[in-house]
């Protein structure tokens, strides 16, 4: 009963539990926070994050073993240690450190964690992608019930903000958020944004076709899961993930056109008229606010506006930005009250690369990035295509901001490398 105990509560089911519950992350802290009044209740994965790193440390002393570091490894090294370095000389405060390295490497340190504890695992890579997929998969279908059957408004009773496209942060996470001018609810799941809503998709989308594509008697319903996740995203209208998920689609459909030809010619057709009828539903219903859905000239011209500024300030300012100037969580750290947020939002995760840390963070970055995508394409093209389409999503977004994706991501590319 105690060994059946330990193994209960073992370093393993953290891990597990880790994986998932991330996909519930928004709600269970909006819930934990402001109706159950649990302080800092969201900060649980950086606390697991830390316990996780001693285990390691402590499982290597015990195995007597020692961790094989490569050039990525070493790149990803550099890059903590020299936004460490900095932070500390020219220091901004403590609020700022702790806001700045979580979330400019926490999902970085989770990477590898999860590439050296691999020769560790109980179980294998499959059976982590089989949870994962499950605990989204419910969590999806969750999103759909509260979009389509129940309304946002049920969201107010696990305190979410009534506030629609509530801004600013004091206020916690609206139930939705919509487009001006063109009363529409863009799809944000229990997400706190719709393009994090939309990094989600893409993440779950690479993984499952990766667990499914080998079995096939389970093709044709591996196509329309996608399909649907194809149309969530749509619904997010975040323009960024929206462009490669396109892609993405067109892709699928050359690489396995012969083998839809063949074999699924009638399900085919079945689907290419459902999407002419919603897309027709959809014009129907919105045609006369097609631009400001769609295109959002004003929103573009803003998000332009501000990385073009972020770029200036990096050109006027190479050296001496560093930590807490750049950056949507720096009205965290600062009184921004009468600062247009042009001088310290620049739309770009590179281009506040470049403002915070200068062209030596900046390039440790993209090359560590660069060594990941280079390496998980022989392991799993999927994965691959979903982490390059949210590497582009990042050069018009902060993409990585969203921590608790982002650590999932990281985890799934750690453990398809120490599989290699």
């Amino acid at each position: 009963m105690k060994e059946k105990l330990l193994n209960y509560f073992s370093f393993e089911s953290i891990f597990k539990f880790l994986v998932i519950i991330l996909p519930f992350h928004v709600l269970l802290s909006v819930f934990l926070q402001y109706k159950i009044w649990i302080p800092w209740v969201w900060l649980y994965k950086e606390i697991l994050l830390f316990v996780f790193w001693g285990f390691l440390i402590y499982k290597y002393i015990i195995n007597n073993k020692k961790p094989i570091f490569d050039y990525l490894d070493y790149v990803i090294f550099w890059y903590i240690g020299y936004l460490i370095i900095i932070s500390l000389i020219h220091f901004s405060g403590f609020r700022s450190i702790i806001y700045w390295w979580r979330y400019d490497f926490e999902f970085l340190l989770i990477f590898l964690f999860a590439k050296h504890w691999r020769i560790f695992l109980q179980e294998k890579l499959s059976y982590y992608l089989r949870i994962f997929l499950i605990s989204s998969s419910i969590a999806i279908l969750i999103w759909i019930l509260v979009r389509f059957v129940f309304g946002e408004g049920i969201l107010v009773y696990f305190w979410f903000s009534p506030h629609l496209s509530s801004w600013n942060f004091i206020q916690w996470v609206p139930i939705y958020h919509g487009i001006e001018w063109a009363n529409v609810r863009r799809f944000q799941w229990i997400f706190d944004w719709p393009n994090q809503a939309a990094f989600f998709l893409i993440l779950y989308a690479g993984l499952l076709f990766h667990y499914l594509k080998a079995k096939k008697d389970y093709l044709f319903y591996l196509y329309c899961i996608l399909f649907i996740i194809g149309w969530l995203v749509f619904l997010t209208y975040s323009r960024s993930s929206l462009l490669w998920v396109i892609w993405g689609l067109w892709v699928l459909l050359l690489l396995n056109l012969k083998l839809i030809f063949k074999k699924y010619r009638l399900q085919s057709l079945v689907v290419l008229v459902v999407i002419f009828i919603l897309w027709g539903m959809f014009y129907i219903r919105y045609w006369w606010h097609m631009d400001e859905i769609i295109l959002r000239a004003w929103s573009s011209k803003w998000h332009s506006e501000r990385m073009i500024y972020g770029f200036k300030q990096f050109v006027a300012h190479p050296l001496w930005q560093w930590l807490a100037s750049s950056w949507p969580w720096y009205r965290l750290a600062h009184d921004t009250k009468n600062i247009d947020e042009k001088y310290f939002i620049p739309e770009s995760w590179y281009v506040q690369q470049l403002v915070e840390w200068w062209i030596i963070g900046f390039l440790f970055f993209i090359i560590s990035m660069l060594l990941i995508l280079i390496r998980i394409y022989p392991l799993s093209k999927s994965l691959f295509f979903s982490f390059f389409a949210i590497l582009i999503m990042n050069l018009f977004l902060h993409t990585f901001e969203a921590s608790y994706i982002s650590m999932l991501l990281f985890i799934f590319l750690g453990l398809f490398l120490a599989k290699k």
